[in-house]
């Protein structure tokens, strides 16, 4: 298992550990690149955790975090555009 530390906190109250590593998935069949976050608040001392994957081996840990992020804020757009401006997404009616 990589370890890759972070050294400053983040948000001045967040202290983050991630780890990145191959694991054998037998539903899947191959391999997952698996990145765990490990984040500590410094004023509690409680301890949040992520897990992020990919089946891309060769993706470093930076560009799956990256990834997971845009995700997220394509599916909160989408959120919002359908709960504050009422728009139907026509796929769902054929899918």
């Amino acid at each position: 298992m990589r370890s890759i530390s972070k050294k400053e906190p983040v948000d001045g109250d967040m202290e983050p550990k991630i780890y990145q590593f191959e694991a054998l998935h037998k539903k899947i069949y191959g391999s997952l690149n698996i990145v765990l976050i490990f984040s500590t608040n410094l004023k509690t001392q409680k301890v949040a955790h992520t897990i992020l994957f990919s089946t891309d081996l060769k993706q470093n840990y930076e560009k799956i975090i990256d990834y997971y992020s845009l995700r997220f804020q394509i599916e909160f757009n989408f959120r919002d555009v359908k709960q504050f401006f009422g728009l139907k997404v026509l796929w769902s009616k054929w899918g």
